[in-house]
């Protein structure tokens, strides 16, 4: 198989600076360690990779896994401690915003910076920028400073300055995730293009849901250690067991008093750390309900109370399952429908709605939880809480009744 880009036995490490008292001697001992060795905190360990030429590898793993480190190493931005790392010299890389644009600047001057970094005359740059701004649909919005942009506009204008370089490989972290959902989408599809010509991506991501869908492998980093690596199905599965054990062993003792149907470690799972104090389904009149008619309307309104420190974008989630095997009919999050909670400092309310929920009639059980950013665990998950009874005629069989009707061509 040729490759790529590899990685052989990969180590990196930062300083670990000890908490001492804020003296002058005592910051003059942490900026200059003179004969003293600072103790070192490994982000990688013998990290070890091959991507093939067209072949999209996704790097997942709870926060400080090491994601970023690693791509900062394959984009050259740092060298590793030990170990070898080739890379194609056309190479592009969008780890953070703050690396790739001066917020002073207009994003027409931002984007014609990149294009000069990148390899191209000013000449060139200069006459690629119409393409830039209209891959990102930013003409408007050119003469602008950067930092009047939201992180997505930020997002846009990376990703058409990166639509004109053709790379051999790309490196993507995380960032594709703050754009809306239209624009995510023309972005893997603009991904999926270079992919059939041959261009290798590695993405780091939170979303398990694009590691499955847009990922031929996945890398599982744990403390700066490789997991797991293999089939994106087959790692993400193992991610999602993995979150449920570390949500079972984070959640605290059953309380005797309980809290209606729910019980802890029973089920109802998670740190507790923030609550789903409220799953109500409604129906079509808005009212509480736990009956619908097939391809009717339902609305699940979820209300979460943060018990701690304020946290940035916990994702809610919804499964629905077939109560007599289990199987699921429908799982979605507001990570993978693109919807930022941003940063929740106490209580918070979403809903999610089904204007026509196609489902054959039967007997159903929805999930609900709310977890960390990271899915590393849940902070409350609901697990068969909440049944919902689908009526209705017909003898079809399976999950759900799409609309459809029968036509005789004669």
């Amino acid at each position: 198989m040729s490759v790529t880009l590899e990685t052989e036995g990969v180590w990196k490490s930062y300083p670990s600076w000890r908490s001492e008292p804020r003296t002058l001697r005592g910051m003059l001992a942490q900026r200059v360690p003179l004969s003293r060795r600072s103790r070192r905190r490994w982000a990688l360990r013998d990290v070890s990779l091959s991507v093939a030429p067209g072949e999209t590898v996704g790097v997942i793993g709870p926060n400080g896994a090491g994601k970023s480190t690693l791509l900062r190493l394959l984009s050259g931005l740092s060298p590793p401690d030990r170990g070898r790392i080739r890379t194609p010299e056309r190479t592009a890389a969008v780890l953070s915003f703050d690396s790739w644009f001066a917020p002073d600047l207009t994003g027409r001057e931002n984007a014609t910076t990149a294009l000069i970094v990148n390899g191209w005359r000013s000449a060139q740059a200069r006459a690629l920028v119409p393409a830039v701004l209209e891959f990102a649909e930013l003409e408007d919005f050119a003469d602008a400073p950067v930092r009047t942009y939201s992180e997505g506009m930020k997002l846009r204008l990376a990703f058409g300055v990166v639509a004109q370089l053709e790379p051999d490989a790309l490196l993507i972290d995380e960032v594709i995730a703050v754009g809306d959902i239209r624009f995510q989408q023309k972005c893997m599809q603009w991904l999926g293009e270079m992919r059939s010509r041959g261009t290798t991506l590695v993405l780091a991501t939170h979303s398990l849901e694009q590691i499955s869908e847009e990922c031929d492998r996945a890398l599982w980093l744990q403390a700066g250690r490789v997991r797991a690596i293999g089939d994106a199905d087959a790692v993400a599965t193992e991610y999602r067991d993995a979150m449920y054990w570390t949500s079972l062993g984070r959640t605290p003792p059953a309380d005797a008093e309980g809290s209606g149907d729910l019980e802890l470690r029973r089920n109802r799972f998670g740190s507790q750390e923030a609550t789903l104090d409220a799953v109500v389904m409604r129906g079509a009149d808005g009212e509480p309900t736990s009956e619908i008619e097939s391809g009717g309307t339902l609305t699940v309104s979820l209300r979460a109370t943060n018990h701690g420190e304020a946290f940035r974008d916990p994702i809610v989630g919804v499964a629905i399952h077939r109560a007599s095997d289990g199987v699921i009919c429908f799982d979605t999050s507001t990570e993978s429908d693109g919807v930022s909670l941003g940063i929740v400092d106490g209580e918070v309310e979403v809903d999610l709605r089904f204007d026509r929920l196609d489902l054959l009639p039967g007997d159903y059980v929805l999930d609900a939880g709310i977890y960390r950013t990271d899915w590393e665990f849940a902070y409350d998950f609901h697990w068969n809480a909440y049944p919902l009874r689908v009526v209705g005629s017909g003898a079809d069989k399976g999950v759900f009744r799409p609309p459809h009707r029968w036509e005789v061509v004669r």
